[in-house]
């Protein structure tokens, strides 16, 4: 037997966290003891006695991690006995030209959609570390892990021109593995619905339910509306059309659109409960305070959140001075100011609840009573001083390009929690008129985009160091 003190136990794990996958994998993300050449791992039992709470909890979640890496292999695994089985199966052209041709079609699915290569020597990859930034293993081209595309040496300037995302994709630098296969299944998903589209209407049947088994294998949703208008939209006229819509309207826009929308045009608003993807309206980090001030001081910063990571919206906070009511500074929900709260503007209160009057609070609390600063009546003028979101996230991870942190609660600049996640679905022609309208009825401007993850605005121009290694087979 061996001795550890909790200390050095704990710095241990904490060492096993940083290390490198091949390493993680050899106890199957179970930690093995160090002093020997032992295949037994540290049991559960001993390690939680002896090391802080938060120290295990990492433990576990890189457990989670292999084992979620190692599900991925044997999936690319199995992907790749499935290529050369079909190649071989065709070099022997043994079936009807009917499955022959259908077989040709299945490989290009597999093979150039559901695997992911290297854009220049072809070569797959299937894991990396973090940063979406790729060097390929086999050539040393730099792309970029969400869209492919090749770029040259190094692929992080493709991320820098564009607040560190994918251009193309939208995907962050630095991302969770699990967000990152979530992005993945969705790119895989149009371009398999662009293929099928470009096949006969009697064909798209067959290799739907040829391919379905594989798809499912990867968590990629098969499309069940295979008209040609459905599987590739974009072919057919058909945008996207994001609109940015407060979230304390969004009731008021379903009933509205009810009456507005066309016979053509979708509109999709996200489920209130939906976790939401920040994004730092400057650089790439997303400060979290304690309380709604706008400081740098370690005391006040709750956490730095990295772009792309979900939160939960709990409270949507205005902070408000009104001199003429005798309410020299205060704070109100975003549900009783009229319109888009903005800094440095004159807004209209109104209470949301139809009472005639609004609650002021000195501080940004649901407490009352003694947090109460005064009643501001329906109509009355305030100047907005700072926009706040309250929001709970999840604990934030290494390797992140932020310091790992804790799963708590804090306050968000508004700007770094985008509202345009409402789309219209249809023809540009019919979803623009429909915006415009939309506008009118709920008094704010929705700055309508369509095309990219950037997004053009309709009435004019849109918005818009780790280094990842991939690892591949041939």
């Amino acid at each position: 037997a061996h001795f550890f003190c909790s200390a050095c136990l704990a710095n241990f794990l904490q060492a096993f966290g940083t290390a490198e996958y091949a390493e993680q994998r050899k106890g199957k993300g179970r930690a093995l003891c160090p002093m020997k050449d032992s295949e037994s791992p540290f049991a559960d039992g001993a390690l939680v006695a002896h090391v802080p709470q938060d120290v295990f909890d990492d433990y576990l979640q890189i457990r989670i991690k292999v084992a979620e890496k190692g599900i991925q292999e044997q999936i690319e695994k199995e992907n790749g006995l499935k290529i050369q089985e079909l190649k071989e199966k065709l070099a022997k052209a043994t079936g009807t030209s009917e499955q022959n041709e259908m077989d040709k079609h299945r490989l290009k699915v597999i093979d150039d959609i559901f695997t992911l290569k290297c854009p220049r020597c072809k070569l797959a990859f299937f894991d990396y570390d973090n940063c979406s930034a790729i060097s390929c293993a086999g050539c040393s081209c730099g792309f970029c892990s969400y869209c492919l595309e090749d770029c040259g040496k190094d692929a992080h300037q493709h991320f820098y021109k564009n607040k560190s995302k994918c251009p193309v994709e939208g995907g962050p630098l630095f991302i969770k593995h699990d967000l990152w296969l979530e992005y993945q299944r969705k790119r895989k998903g149009k371009l398999l619905c662009e293929y099928i589209a470009t096949l006969p209407e009697d064909k798209r049947k067959t290799l739907c339910d040829l391919v379905a088994p594989d798809a499912k294998d990867l968590g990629i949703k098969m499309p069940t509306n295979l008209s040609a208008a459905s599987l590739a939209p974009e072919a057919h006229g058909l945008v996207v059309m994001r609109l940015s819509v407060p979230r304390k309207l969004r009731g008021a826009l379903a009933e509205k659109a009810k009456a507005l929308l066309k016979k053509d045009v979708a509109l999709h608003v996200p489920d209130p409960k939906d976790k939401v993807r920040i994004s730092a309206s400057m650089g790439n980090v997303v400060l979290a305070r304690n309380a709604p001030v706008a400081s740098m001081a370690k005391k006040d910063v709750a956490a730095r959140l990295p772009d792309d990571f979900l939160v939960t919206i709990d409270d949507d906070w205005v902070e408000i001075e009104c001199p003429k009511e005798k309410i020299p500074h205060g704070w109100v929900k975003a549900k009783h100011v009229v319109g888009r709260p903005e800094a440095g503007k004159v807004a209209k209160i109104k209470d949301a609840g139809g009472f005639g009057s609004t609650m002021v609070r000195k501080l940004a609390k649901q407490e009352e009573g003694k947090n109460t600063a005064g009643y501001l009546n329906d109509g009355a003028d305030c100047k907005v001083r700072s926009h706040w979101i309250e929001a709970v996230w999840e604990k934030v991870p290494a390797g992140l390009g932020v310091a790992p942190a804790k799963a708590g609660r804090g306050f968000l600049n508004a700007d770094d929690v985008p509202e345009d996640d409402v789309t219209l679905r249809g023809n540009k022609e019919d979803c623009q008129p429909v915006a415009a309208e939309l506008e009118k009825a709920l008094g704010v401007a929705l700055h309508p985009k369509v095309g990219g993850k950037a997004g053009v605005d309709i009435a004019g121009k849109g918005r818009g160091r780790g280094r990842g290694r991939g690892r591949g087979r041939g």
